[in-house]
């Protein structure tokens, strides 16, 4: 296994990079190309922990540009970008970080260099037009442009397509074979806007590259699809081209005869291959677990009226699967529109990619396009999709094809096969596929089914709507998601709790398996599993198989941590990270740190330049003036401890605690070259000084870290009585990392343990075993591999939420009587949650019509405490709408309001506490219902004087004005104007 350090294999190899053993004179120092080939024969031979570190002297001895050139030229344009395909270099996180940090700078560096010396149009164009001259040039021309890599094929296509001469159209065909396999990636791209006798011509050549079985391999290089895509035409379009095509496939396809297939399944079964993740890349960035990450892919951009070559570097597998497999099912209903098995891949592909970019929400709010290709496509297409995702398990497929099929209120994938015995429906089969967001669709599509509910599925229905109204309200909306975390030690369980918040994960914990089992009972709102193998009750193998046989655990992805059987005590340098998170936490000094500095365009480029370097000065002086205080203080606490020190190692145990001071300040506040350069320049000297240091023995002994542990221990008790301390000790324990800081870890590993585990669980593939991590950069490995599989993807809080406010209102039909013959009584619970812990107001309205048909104390209670809310901003309209629904379950079921209630209300009836008029009325007749007092009602008899209104003045009569008569209207008749 490779498991050693970088800085431990260093110091190995250092004897060996300098030629000389312990006891011999010194040799010479090796050339930067001899460097690199002791990487590629470490390469070869599989060491590549042993790799990285040439790797790392090859880029220390500053290689010139005509070095890196030189490897190009000897290994091939692509030689630094095959080096990311490796899925592991080190098992060792911060070793892995460190080499493949080395592999982006070589990339960087070398793609630097081809920019400068090869990556020219002129050069490019002069090449390319010297394939047209004499034999001598276009032989050089070509070597040149094979130097250029995929740079030149968008030339050479474009120079291609261009009715070029004779000579030169011959001149860059020849050049195809030349080419390196990797460049034919954007030949094979590039076939789409060629016109048929060009396509003739870059087929012909390709076919007669030496390495042309090799690249039918590969996705991005396999040209089959687009001789099948030519078969499929009538031959009368293009004969010439059809007998290429039918000549090719019967040459180079094995065993295959062109005239006995059909043209639509050979590429149906070609898109299928990348529906089933079965397709090969070439230039892939690999996981861990050697599955690619991201793929280059070659495409052709519309620009205007001309198709442009353009190549995408890394694109998503499950992009490049999408690309592909509905490009070639395309093709297939090009060449019979009716054609069933491409229909339903091209939607099974769209749909699957639809859920995993929706992170399993709701389709046809985040992936409109996709929704409308399945909402009109026939309701048996979608049938067969969904028997045959639940029958292959195709999580993604299956969950939007019940969301569709939901949506318009299917009867026969809501109906049980005839004549099948006791066979389920479809939907009823989805209720139990081990998916929370599966199982949610399944319920809410069978209640909108116009058909009738098996009685026996009710229950699973109303256990789905539970799990899925469970969801905590009040939980962080910017968190990735929620973890579950079973381990009996609490120190640990902590140490990994600060790692996964770091992560932007919020962690429950348990300290058995028994309280992990009841939790994942309660609610579906979780995301991942964390187990450590100690955890007590039941035993680990008895509690995984569990959680593997129950649908209520869906499927999420499961840890078990191989934890040391004897606890390690942590490393002196980590306690006095936490000592120094510590002392932040607890700072009563404010920190006045100036804001960066915004550029205001009403002052001149002069002015602002000045304005910028005050605010740089000021944050750097804040910066320093925070430093020096909270770095005193924790010498003040060391200087208190057991430690007798050399020279040596106080100056790096100085150095290290400036380090923590300025990266927990970095974590309260950014620090960049452009905001804070001289602090950004001090943490540079800092870190250089720390690796100058000679190596000198630990200098934590067992006594100091004891007492040091006890302070820390003393200390996290009187943070945890002040919240707002608590949270940011929190926060600068998750924002710091440890390697990020340059402390040395006592690593937690065992082998041994994982060996025993791995035997323990091996009929639990899914479950994955982990080490016990001691920085994020463990965890972060191990999540990039997991959530390769977007599936597997924490789903949104927004997500959960909307799920949530689905169920509380079906929860609410079932009350009150809307939908019939639901027995709900075990979503108390949940409904109490959802009004009295945070009330949502989208969540809390249904939940009170609901609860309010529940006859017991709990649920009057719980409406009781929202109709009384005062703090928060509960909506006035939402504890009028509990306050009413209190009055309604008193006078139905009786009083059940505690002591405390009932002094609420009678508080709350006053007009000072409740200045809203409807809701104090509200309380008023509460108050006489639950809190009445014969001698009270009494006295207020006695005491009541209503308001004396005294009569309105009387109004003298108005005086009506004497009407004036308007003149008569003479007749003009009768009086005629003279004359």
């Amino acid at each position: 296994m490779r498991t050693a350090s970088f800085l431990a294999l260093a110091l190995v190899l250092a004897l060996v990079l300098d030629g000389r053993a312990v006891a011999q004179p010194k040799g010479p120092v090796l050339k930067p190309l001899e460097l690199y080939e002791r990487f590629r024969t470490t390469m070869d031979e599989g060491k590549f922990d042993v790799a990285g570190i040439f790797l790392d002297e090859f880029l220390k001895s500053n290689p010139t540009d005509a070095d890196l050139l030189e490897i190009e030229r000897k290994y091939g344009t692509t030689v630094f970008q095959t080096l990311r395909t490796v899925p592991k270099y080190s098992d060792d996180p911060a070793t892995e970080k460190k080499i493949r940090a080395n592999i982006e700078e070589l990339n960087k560096r070398g793609q630097a260099v081809a920019t400068k010396q090869l990556y020219s149009k002129e050069r490019v164009f002069k090449y390319i037009n010297n394939l047209g001259k004499t034999y001598e040039e276009k032989v050089f021309a070509q070597q040149e442009l094979k130097r250029t890599g995929d740079y030149a094929i968008p030339f050479l296509v474009d120079a291609i397509r261009t009715n070029p001469g004779p000579d030169l159209y011959t001149g860059i065909l020849e050049t195809i074979p030349v080419l390196e396999g990797a460049t034919m990636a954007g030949w094979v791209a590039a076939l789409d806007g060629l016109a048929p006798d060009r396509q003739y011509g870059v087929l012909t050549e390709m076919a007669k590259r030496r390495d042309v079985l090799s690249l039918l391999q590969v996705a991005q290089t396999d040209f089959t699809p687009h001789l099948w895509r030519i078969l499929s035409r009538p031959r009368s379009a293009n004969p010439t081209l059809y007998d290429l095509a039918e000549q090719l496939v019967n040459k180079i396809v094995p065993g295959t005869k062109a005239d006995t297939k059909r043209p639509e399944a050979e590429l149906t079964a070609l898109a299928r291959k990348f529906y089933d993740h079965k397709a090969r890349y070439s230039g892939a960035r690999t996981n861990s677990d050697g599955t690619p990450a991201r793929v280059p892919l070659w495409v052709i951009v519309q620009r205007g009226a001309v198709p442009e070559l353009t190549k995408l570097p890394e694109v998503p597998i499950g992009q490049a699967e999408e690309y592909f497999g509905l490009r070639y099912a395309r093709w297939a209903l090009d060449a019979k529109p009716d054609y069933a098995p491409a229909q339903g891949l091209v939607l099974a592909l769209a749909s699957e990619r639809a859920v995993e970019r929706a992170k399993g929400g709701n389709l046809a709010v985040a992936e409109p396009a996709a929704y409308k290709l399945l909402a009109d496509a026939p309701s048996q297409v979608l049938i067969e999709l969904l028997s045959n995702g639940l029958t292959e398990k195709r999580t993604a497929l299956v969950l939007a094809m019940v969301q569709v099929l939901g949506d318009r209120a299917d009867r026969e994938a809501a109906t049980a096969p005839a004549g099948a015995g006791n066979k389920p429906s479809l939907l009823v089969r989805a209720l139990g596929y081990p998916d929370h967001a599966v199982q949610f669709a399944a319920a809410t599509a069978l209640l909108r089914s116009p058909v009738p509910v098996p009685a026996a599925t009710k229950p699973a229905i109303v256990e789905a709507l539970r799990r899925a109204a469970a969801t905590d309200p009040g939980k962080v909306g910017e968190s990735k998601g929620t973890v579950l975390m079973a381990d009996s030690s609490k120190f640990r369980a902590d140490a990994n709790t600060v790692l996964l918040r770091g992560l932007g994960y919020e962690v429950e914990h348990f300290t058995t398996g028994r309280d992990l089992i009841r939790r994942i009972a309660r609610a579906s709102d979780f995301d991942l599993i964390f187990i450590d193998h100690h955890t007590p009750n039941p035993e680990l193998i008895d509690l995984v198989s569990q959680l593997a046989t129950d649908t209520r655990t869906a499927a999420r992805p499961t840890f078990v941590i191989a934890s040391a059987d004897k606890p390690k005590v942590p490393t002196f340098d980590q306690l006095l990270l936490r000592t120094s998170a510590l002392i932040a936490a607890t700072e009563n000094d404010i920190i006045a740190m100036p804001a960066p500095f915004v550029v205001d365009p009403r002052y001149t480029a002069i002015e602002q330049a000045d304005m910028r370097k005050k605010s740089q000065e000021s944050r750097d002086k804040v910066f320093r003036s925070a430093a020096a205080v909270r770095t005193s203080r924790l010498q003040r606490v060391t200087d208190t401890l057991p430690l007798t020190l050399t020279e040596s190692q106080k100056r790096l145990m100085d150095l290290r605690i400036q380090l923590m001071t300025y990266a927990i300040l970095a974590a309260e506040f950014p620090i960049s070259p452009e905001s804070t350069p001289e602090t950004v320049a001090e943490l540079e000297r800092i870190r250089k000084q720390i690796d100058l240091q000679p190596p000198s023995a630990a200098y934590g002994t067992t006594l100091a870290t004891r007492d040091l542990m006890k302070l820390i221990e003393r200390f996290e008790l009187d943070v945890a009585k002040s919240k707002i301390a608590q949270e940011r000790y929190d926060f600068f324990r998750s924002r710091v990392d440890s390697e990020d800081v340059g402390i040395t870890f006592e690593t937690f590993r065992d082998p041994a343990i994982e060996a025993r585990l791995a035997r323990t669980l091996k009929s639990y593939p899914a479950v994955k075993i982990i080490p016990e991590p001691y920085s994020r950069l463990a965890l972060e490995a191990e999540f990039k591999t997991l959530f390769a599989d977007p599936m597997m993807v924490p789903r949104d809080a927004a997500v959960k939420k909307a799920d949530a406010r689905t169920a509380i209102d079906f929860i609410r039909q079932m009350a009150v009587g809307d939908l019939p013959g639901y027995e709900i009584k075990t979503v108390e619970g949940e409904l109490r949650d959802a009004v009295v812990l945070n009330p949502d107001p989208d969540l809390a309205s249904a939940a009170i019509d609901a609860l309010e048909r529940f006859k017991s104390a709990t649920a009057q209670q719980a409406l009781l405490q929202l109709a009384t809310k005062k703090i928060g901003t509960t909506p006035i309209a939402l504890r009028r709408k509990a306050a009413d629904a209190v009055i309604r379950h008193v006078r139905t079921n009786g009083n059940a309001a505690t002591p405390e209630l009932i002094a609420e209300v009678t508080d709350q009836s006053n007009a000072d506490i409740t200045p809203d008029a409807e809701l104090r009325a509200k309380f008023l007749t509460l108050k006489g219902m639950i809190a009445f007092k014969g001698e009270d009602f009494t006295n207020q008899l006695k005491g009541y004087n209503p308001p004396i209104v005294p009569a309105e003045p009387k109004k003298e009569p108005e005086k009506k004005e004497q009407e004036q008569k308007e003149p008569e209207k003479k007749d003009p008749d009768q009086n005629p104007p003279p004359q």
